[in-house]
């Protein structure tokens, strides 16, 4: 790792709901072996790049917090644990971890998150259970943490674990990642209301939520949009106390083991046997766990189609089908296992012959070395499941590929599929194409296979697990320093007491406040959005302390029928039109509206095309506004409206405005910042304060000089100095300054 701000993290601690060791008691002795995990690997490698970048102090023994049942003195006094990490024990009651890990996480969250929606299970006391537990990992940890740490958190066992340590250690960095597919908000929304938000409220504690696929990311952050109400930007959310990213990093391998472990003493004793036994036959290999989401009973039926479809083939290809025993305690495990050997049994008694089996069948885990044997001699890696986080054997067929070419043939629905497009890609569900795939990658010439594979090793070898750790580490510290910067912005009390003192102390002030998502709440239709008389009276008395400038997108009728009394200057239409107050409106742009022919049809026929969404017309501008319609339809409409109206104004004194649920066509050479120009033209003004919520403010922010007061109501990147969470934070801003100049309160 480079010299950078990485280095600011003194400590890793790892929160994951196992330990990085399989522990056992043997003839009275504790023993600990490593697991081999790329998690456990990437965390041992970015752990010894961050000492070498460190230049203040070494860096310290990473911390690993996982469940366990023995203390943490007995662990870390192992010489294998010493060695390389410091674990910290969390204990769970077995009455809890039955429901927590057990119920709510295997029998509700697997199976709803891997689209399994009519497997989940809503047991009674499951949730109660998933927070104790939680909870139980949080007082672990809170005796853990401290200044300096990086707290990486994973997996879904912990979903409501990021929010608990936001809340006692705000400036703690910290990053959540998932290891499983997040689904559609349409699937998500199964759950009860209360599991929705708890989850989603539970992860937006992190500074950063990794995911494996840029799908998985956006549907959470749909999730968030739909469930929450909470305001998303370039995959930000923000709110009151939270400001997360969410993002893909597609987790990998540590390609160099697999690729060359291929050619090592050990990893030859397995080649030299399945050489034997496949003699001059073909060889397909498949690997994985016993679980429903693998899709092992489409896989057998889809290659026994490939022997139906395909009679050539028979006798001269050999399906090494590997299954690897887990979860074997649970009835519905069982009973896919007897129906998974059934199935075999059925195809090799009606295929096989005296010298041939087609299908070998195996349930039993599998030696590292081993394992890269079979990678490296199979013809085909067949990997179908029916949905899938992402699938590492996929990656680690690709790495462990030498001077002999085998081909993978990949499920669409992993999230490997993303990366690995140059692998056959099929439907797991479509048994009639897998069986075609089977043939096809089976009679591939060897130079396109090659081609193939040279161009996904180089992608994995590219970006190895330890690219990805490192990838995860650099984006948090990013992210932590923007969250850092947007609270700096965020107007506290004491920042509202100083521009409150200026405010009140200037002889010739003057504000410029929008008007929707300023002063009164967005709303579904335009004219809903009208001022209280609270809020009238509230601009009279702004008015009498204050030159105010009421500078808005609205137009002049709607203007002049609520402020036409009150002593302010009107903006209208963005700064098309600009009234003094107790004068007559003056327009910066000519009579020529003939360009209106010409956009109207198009607005019209988004429309159309568009549930709840409106045109509205005013004298300078042409609006679409979509707040009303569905969030994914509409956000494609969006780019194709906006593309056929660059189109439409190429060459044409025009300007295409995207704002808040709305994209406006206007005429060009005029907006907010021209207007508070004019209006600023004589200078006579000492202290300036401007507060909007929409893009087209930035341009007023943009223009006032660099000692204006400068308020953005709302999260998002802006050219204002301040933020406001909420417009109802404006209105108690305004009447502190009216009530401070009134009685001249001033500091």
């Amino acid at each position: 790792m480079s010299k950078s701000k990485t280095s600011d993290f003194k400590r890793i601690v790892i929160v994951a709901y196992r330990l990085p060791f399989n522990l056992k008691h043997r003839n009275g002795n504790l023993t600990a072996v490593q697991n081999t995990g790329g998690l456990v690997s990437a965390v041992l490698s970015l752990t010894q790049r961050m000492k070498t970048g460190n230049q203040n102090e070494a860096m310290e023994k990473t911390v690993w917090v996982g469940k366990g049942e023995y203390d943490n003195e007995s662990l870390n006094s192992l010489p294998e644990v010493k060695e390389t990490f410091e674990l910290s024990s969390v204990r769970i009651p077995e009455s809890v971890n039955e429901k927590f890990y057990g119920g709510f996480c295997n029998d509700l969250i697997w199976p709803l998150f891997h689209y399994f929606p009519s497997m989940a299970v809503f047991g009674r006391g499951y949730f109660e259970s998933y927070k104790k537990a939680n909870e139980l990992f949080y007082k672990e940890l809170r005796k853990i943490i401290r200044p300096g740490d990086f707290v990486w958190i994973h997996d879904y066992q912990l979903f409501l674990l990021p929010a608990m340590v936001r809340a006692e250690f705000p400036e703690a960095a910290v990053a959540f990642f998932l290891h499983i597919p997040f689904p559609s908000y349409e699937v998500f929304r199964i759950m009860p209301d209360g599991y929705q938000k708890a989850i989603l409220q539970g992860l937006l504690g992190a500074d950063l939520i990794g995911f494996h696929t840029h799908d998985y990311a956006q549907h959470f952050l749909k999730s968030v949009r739909r469930s929450l109400g909470y305001d998303i930007s370039l995959n930000t959310v923000t709110a009151e106390d939270v400001y997360s990213r969410a993002d893909a990093f597609p987790i990998s391998i540590d390609f160099n083991k697999f690729h060359d472990a291929v050619l090592l003493p050990e990893t030859e004793k397995f080649i030299s046997r399945i050489r034997k036994q496949k003699r001059d036959r073909l060889l397909i290999f498949s690997v994985d766990r016993l679980d429903y989401t693998k899709g092992f009973l489409n896989r057998l039926s889809a290659f026994e189609l490939f022997l139906e479809r395909y009679p050539g083939m028979r006798g001269r290809v050999i399906f090494n089908m590997v299954m690897v025993p887990s979860r074997d305690t649970i009835v519905r495990y069982q009973e896919m296992k007897k129906e998974i050997e059934a199935t075999v049994g059925r195809i090799n008694g009606k295929y096989g012959t005296l010298d041939w089996n087609p299908i070998i069948y195996q349930y039993r885990s599998l030696k590292f070395n081993e394992l890269v044997a079979l990678y490296s001699h199979s013809d085909v890696g067949l990997l179908t499941p029916l949905r899938d986080g992402m699938n590492l054997v996929a990656k680690e067929y690709v790495a462990a590929q030498h001077k002999r070419a085998g081909m993978l043939i990949l499920s669409e629905l992993a999230g490997a599929a993303a990366e690995m497009g140059e692998s056959v890609l099929v439907n797991p569900s479509d048994i009639g194409q897998m069986a075609d795939a089977i043939h096809e990658a089976l009679t591939m010439k060897d130079d396109e296979k090659h081609k193939r594979l040279e161009a996904m090793k180089n992608r994995i070898r590219d970006y190895d697990v330890f690219s990805w750790a490192d990838d995860i580490l650099r984006t948090i510290v990013k992210v932590k320093d923007d969250r850092e910067s947007y609270r700096i912005r965020l107007i506290n009390q004491d920042i509202e007491d100083g521009i409150i003192t200026s405010f009140c102390k200037s002889s010739s002030p003057v504000l410029f406040l929008d008007y929707d998502g300023t002063l009164v709440p967005i709303r579904e239709l335009p004219e809903l959005a009208v001022p209280e008389t609270k809020l009238v009276d509230l601009t009279v008395r702004l008015a009498s302390v204050t030159d105010l400038v009421i500078i808005s997108g609205r137009n002049r009728d709607f203007l002049d029928r609520w402020f036409s009394e009150v002593n302010v200057t009107l903006v209208a239409e963005h700064g098309a039109f600009i009234r003094h107050a107790g004068g007559e409106w003056e327009s910066s742009l000519g009579q020529d509206a003939s360009w209106k022919e010409g956009i109207m049809p198009i607005m019209s026929r988004f429309t159309n095309r568009c549930k709840g969404s409106f045109v509205e017309e005013k004298r300078a501008s042409l609006s679409w506004h979509y707040r009303n319609a569905d969030e994914d339809l509409s956000a494609l409409r969006v780019i194709e409206l906006k593309g056929e109206l660059e189109e439409m104004i190429l060459n044409m004194p025009l300007q295409i405005i995207d704002g808040h649920k709305v994209v406006e066509v206007k005429m060009a050479g005029y907006n907010k910042g021209t207007a508070a120009m004019k209006l600023m033209a004589a200078g006579r003004n000492d202290f300036m304060l401007a507060i909007g919520d929409d893009k087209t403010d930035e341009e007023l922010f943009a223009a006032l000089p660099d000692n204006a007061v400068t308020i953005k109501v709302g999260k998002g990147p802006t050219k204002a100095t301040y933020n406001f969470t909420r417009q109802t934070s404006v209105i108690r801003f305004l009447e502190r300054m009216i009530e401070a100049r009134e009685k001249q309160e001033c500091r």
